[in-house]
């Protein structure tokens, strides 16, 4: 007989018995009768593997048998056919089949769709299976059971992808879920069970099976969402932390479109260390192409501190005017002195808006960056460009920078050259000549927060969800507090040694700067003992010329006035005003009227090693009355309450005579409160979320970077290099006669795609070797191609 009516008739019988079964009329002879004709010649390899005669409590333990049968036999298990008990959902009988049983769908090819995969044909229609049925108490029985198979089956070096024995157990995936929350690539995290293993095959699933359960995690985070699921993660974290403030803004579709968070140990380090900002807008790797805008700042220790981060669908003067007037909202009204920021026309002006108190800088990098593509000149002349770096950060006046950029125009005759006019405009902005009365630390650049933007890329990628973002600089803010705990301990475990142990200049920076400050005032005490001079000193003893002993007809003298009555003393390098540090110059007339200590009023508070207990703590709390302090103190204060009260709360947990006493003397408090304030309660509106509609916002459309093209960027190289062995095309040269319109016979017409690149006949040919019509087109094709370039040179 031939095997497809062989299968016809097997198709049938199979058929007819499961309608005799649904109906109940199905007699135990029969299934015994057709158990024995189909499974008695194997039943010999029963014996080590599948066994018919046993007893199963439900359908798990029936299930998970059959498969460790058929993983031992090379053959995948599926679901099949079930029946029910009548009038119960209770299962009567069912079936477990080969993976390779029964047949795909066709499809429909005249739909005229093309699909960009189609999945290959695995099925068979192998007649192995295995039929359960349940009695009365619930166990299940082998009622049928088919072991030959008509494909072949699985070796034992393959067995380990059958579908049907692939399951990620629970500490599989817990590690897998570790290691990528950590960063580590999915890859790499099943590469490592794999070594832990001894191979892939005993991992128990795949790498696909690894990169599915990952996706389902995240699908699952934004499940209702991305942007309410980052709302709602807003929501939580607020719950957990009281000083947890975030905002977001939506258009009239009730589409996201900004969106900010900052945390309560952010807002608490703003307070303490919120005088310098760093804000950059180069980073956008998420699947909305927004943008990342972290507020960046300095700590004692010199390190990286997160002051609250932003995402922005657009770079325009509103998204910003609203996310810094969102900012300084949230941080109690307090302006940073100074902002460093890249040269964004819509962020200026957004500055000027919303941080009208505040000294806006240029990321000096930036400009250093343009100039040799600006200004052609400063690539060859070696003056130009000297003078051009002084007038960025060499300058100590006004004056001095005037000079130098006039004789920088003239040098280089750039008095016509737009691009300087327009950054001498600015020049307020970008020059350290102007900005000696400000606040800075002596950044010059916006690095820091790109250093930031760095660490981003191990956490983001262009899929990436709002919502991996956000959890992804929740880890990277934890790393960074890590840092800062562990360079507090190495302060507060250990001492300084000076570099010169009979310093008492020295002794005192080192009792009282951090490791990282005090490192950086040694180098410029260092500097005033060995490198400078002091060339005059005034009758009173109130002015000094300190200059370099072994530079001094190179350099411009740096002017120390000095007042004994009062301690007071200021250099013309202003590094104190700009630093918070004593310069070497002050450092080195210091040591030329012998003090062994210098006042005190000079050690900055924010450089100390103990900063942040010292701004914590109640002391500081009571003895700071400045304007300028007081419209943030409130955050401080909160927290420190909060602080007392969580420990006193949870000392008292368990005793009833403590909760007692602890409710009691609250509500004793509260009365008393009432009365100081006059009866009248406050009701100052804490900083919380967007009010309205931000129950059901919309998920942000993705949007294009603004002036950046798919193509890579070239640098300044790149675009000035001509390309080598270019040809001219047929019309370049004026003085040539224009060709005539109409294609010769050396001409191929490009106008119209020749047939054979035409879908419909590529389509149509049977095989996967070109035929005879295609070949010879091809042919034609590729001649007449080699002519048009012969002639065209």
């Amino acid at each position: 007989m031939d095997c497809s009516v062989k299968r016809e008739v097997e198709e049938g019988v199979h058929e007819s018995e499961r309608m005799h079964e649904s109906e109940g009329l199905v007699h135990e002879s029969e299934s015994e009768h057709v158990h024995e004709s189909e499974s008695e010649p194997n039943l010999a390899g029963n014996s080590s593997g599948f066994n018919i005669s046993a007893v199963y409590k439900d359908e798990t333990e029936a299930y998970e048998c059959f498969c460790t049968y058929a993983h031992d036999n090379g053959f995948s298990v599926r679901k099949d056919h079930h029946s029910f008990w009548p009038n119960s959902r209770k299962i009567k009988s069912k079936d477990f089949v080969c993976s390779k049983a029964g047949f795909k769908k066709s499809d429909d090819h005249n739909s005229g769709k093309r699909k960009r995969f189609i999945r290959p044909v695995v099925r068979t229609g192998c007649p192995a299976m295995v039929r359960f049925v349940t009695d009365e108490d619930g166990y299940w029985h082998v009622k049928r059971f088919i072991e030959s198979h008509n494909h072949e089956l699985a070796s034992p070096a393959d067995r380990h992808l059958l579908r049907s024995c692939r399951n990620v157990i629970e500490e599989k995936a817990s590690v897998l879920k570790s290691m990528t929350n950590a960063g580590i690539r999915t890859v790499d995290a099943y590469a490592y069970l794999a070594e832990e293993v001894g191979g892939c095959e005993n991992v128990g699933f795949s790498k696909r099976d690894a990169y599915n359960l990952i996706q389902k995690e995240k699908r699952a985070r934004i499940e209702i969402g991305d942007t309410n699921s980052l709302i709602q993660l807003f929501k939580d974290r607020q719950v957990e932390d009281h000083m947890f403030a975030w905002d977001v803004q939506y258009d009239d579709q009730d589409r996201l479109l900004n969106f900010f968070w900052v945390d309560g140990r952010s807002r608490i380090d703003y307070e303490c260390f919120g005088d310098v900002l760093i804000f950059d807008t180069s980073y956008r790797l998420n699947k909305y192409n927004f943008v990342c805008a972290p507020f960046v700042g300095v700590n004692n220790h010199w390190q990286n501190i997160l002051f609250g981060v932003a995402f922005l669908s657009e770079e325009t003067i509103e998204s910003f005017t609203w996310l810094f007037k969102v900012f300084v909202r949230i941080m109690g009204n307090k302006y940073p002195t100074t902002i460093f920021t890249d040269q964004d026309q819509a962020m200026a002006r957004a500055i000027e808006a919303a941080l009208p108190h505040t000294r806006h800088r240029l990321c000096q990098w930036h400009i250093f960056k343009k100039v040799p593509s600006k200004v052609s000149i400063y690539n060859s002349n070696n003056k130009v460009r000297g003078l051009f770096h002084k007038c960025m950060r060499w300058c100590d006046s006004e004056e001095v920078f005037e000079e130098a950029w006039n004789e920088m125009i003239k040098e280089g005759n750039l008095h016509n050259h737009e691009w300087l006019q327009d950054l001498y405009k600015i020049r307020r902005k970008w020059s350290t000549a102007f900005n000696k009365d400000s606040f800075c630390m002596g950044i010059l650049s916006t690095q820091r927060s790109e250093c930031t933007n760095n660490v981003c890329h191990g956490i983001s990628k262009p899929t990436s969800s709002l919502t991996d973002c956000f959890l992804g600089l929740e880890k990277v803010l934890m790393n960074w507090r890590r840092n800062e705990q562990d360079e507090d301990y190495k302060c507060s475990q250990s001492e300084i040694v000076p570099v010169i142990k009979n310093s008492s200049i020295l002794k005192q920076a080192a009792r009282y700067y951090s490791r990282r400050i005090y490192s950086i005032f040694e180098e410029e005490f260092i500097k005033a003992v060995g490198e400078m001079s002091i060339d005059f000193v005034s009758t009173d003893s109130s002015k000094y010329i300190v200059n370099y002993i072994e530079k001094k007809n190179q350099n411009h003298p740096w002017v120390v006035h000095f007042d004994a009555t009062e301690g007071n003393i200021q250099c013309s390098c202003k590094k104190y005003e700009t630093m918070g540090l004593l310069c070497s110059h002050c450092l080195r007339v210091f040591k030329q009227l012998d003090m062994a200590k210098f006042p005190e009023k000079y050690l900055l508070l924010r450089w100390s090693a103990r900063a942040r207990q010292v701004f914590y703590s109640g002391y500081f709390l009571n003895s700071q009355r400045s304007n300028n302090f007081q419209s943030g103190r409130g955050f401080i204060f909160r927290n420190q309450v909060s602080r007392f009260a969580y420990q006193m709360s949870t000392e008292a947990q368990g005793n009833e005579e403590a909760e007692e006493f602890i409710l009691s003397s609250l509500q004793d408090m509260y009365k008393k409160l009432y009365l100081i304030l006059g009866g009248k309660k406050r009701n100052q509106k804490d900083v919380a979320s967007s009010q309205g509609g931000t129950a059901d916002l919309k998920d942000p459309l993705k949007r294009r970077p603004k002036g950046i093209s798919n193509a890579r960027l070239k640098s300044h190289w790149e675009k000035k290099k001509r390309p080598k062995n270019k040809k001219p095309l047929v019309g370049d040269n004026p003085l040539e006669e224009p060709s005539s319109t109409q294609p010769s016979s050396t001409q191929m017409n490009f106008s119209s795609m020749p047939e054979c690149f035409s879908e419909e006949y590529i389509t149509g040919i049977p095989s996967c070797q070109p035929g005879a019509e295609y070949t010879k087109l091809m042919m034609d094709f590729l001649s007449s191609e080699l002519e048009f370039n012969e002639f065209a040179m």
